[in-house]
């Protein structure tokens, strides 16, 4: 007797090739599987085509005694970073038969503001779009070495350590010691403190919206330890969303992997991510390829293009417990 269940399928799917805007739903909910980018804090430039230019502006004192003349002491000074696109692509091939349990489980068990769409092709492409935001976020912050994506935000190799930090899109921030050993939540706290020490000496950072430490998921959950163990209030073992160090900030990142110790500290803002969003370059297709191979398959591909950088490269502090 065969074990194999039957999938009697009623549903079919058809092809089609969304291009430019019409590719818009479906490459913007890739590009919101990245938490950083959907969580705002980056600051995300739509419509890039190839390479982006960010300009800022540095600015000296301005104020002199008041006189008939001018005296232009060049106070002002313009720079650039730029932001340059890596072309990319999903290219996933999925068995009907694996997904369909799961959609009919959603028809059952989600309502219509649910956050994957019921239809199944929707349903499909929302997937495939989700898991592809989680790699995203992931190439954003440690770059590969595989020439992917190319330089990250806090390496150009896909690993995190002196040598990635050194040729990463940071790697003008200040670096910050914070010892040898590991993080903990007995350690944490004097770490955090070590970094913000570091971005106190830089201009006016500490005034930019949004300011705070970037950090793992693990290193997170240090400081929510942390500082529990210091209070005697019970609420503090409580859900603890949003927690901040003296007033700034604890971003967990999951693109700054558990399996380092390391902590950023900048702004939103700083943090640059270009897309080609908007554009006619991003595209995503949907390929019924069980229609013509004898196979169960549906074939989901997406092009869009993805850079990072940060706008000012002096704004901004690392810190890390390896040399």
């Amino acid at each position: 007797m065969s074990n194999l269940k039957k999938y009697d399928f009623d549903i079919t799917v058809a092809a089609n090739t969304y291009a430019g805007e019409l590719a818009l739903p479906y490459v913007t909910a890739a590009l919101l599987g990245a938490e950083t980018i959907a969580k705002g804090r980056c600051r995300l430039i739509e419509g890039v085509q190839f390479k982006a230019v960010i300009n800022t502006l540095t600015t000296a004192d301005t104020i002199q005694a008041a006189s008939c003349t001018f005296a232009d002491g060049a106070d002002l000074s313009l720079g650039e970073q730029v932001v340059e696109l890596s072309d990319l692509a999903v290219m996933e091939v999925i068995c009907r038969g694996t997904l369909f349990p799961t959609w009919v489980a959603a028809q059952g068990s989600m309502n219509r503001d649910g956050d994957l769409p019921i239809e199944f092709t929707d349903f499909l492409m929302a997937s495939v779009a989700q898991r592809t935001g989680t790699n995203l976020e992931s190439l954003m912050w440690q770059g590969d070495a595989g020439t992917i994506f190319g330089v990250g935000l806090l390496s150009n190799d896909g690993v995190i350590d002196e040598a990635g930090i050194d040729a990463s899109a940071m790697a003008d921030f200040v670096e910050a010691d914070t010892g040898a050993a590991a993080w903990t939540a007995a350690n944490i706290l004097t770490n955090l403190s070590l970094i913000f020490d570091a971005a106190s000496a830089i201009p006016g950072i500490l005034q930019k919206p949004g300011c705070g430490f970037y950090v793992s998921y693990e290193a997170y959950a240090f400081f929510l330890q942390a500082i529990a163990a210091q209070s005697t209030n019970q609420g503090y073992n409580q859900d603890l969303g949003g927690a901040t160090y003296l007033g700034y900030p604890v971003y967990p990142t999951p693109g700054i992997p558990n399996t380092v110790d390391v902590a950023v500290f900048t702004y939103p803002e700083n943090v640059v991510v270009g897309t080609n969003n908007y554009t006619a370059d991003t595209s995503a297709q949907l390929i019924p390829a069980y229609a013509y191979d004898g196979s169960d398959n549906v074939k989901v591909a997406m092009r869009f293009g993805v850079g990072v950088n940060v706008a000012v490269p002096g704004d901004g502090v690392v810190g890390f417990n390896f040399t």
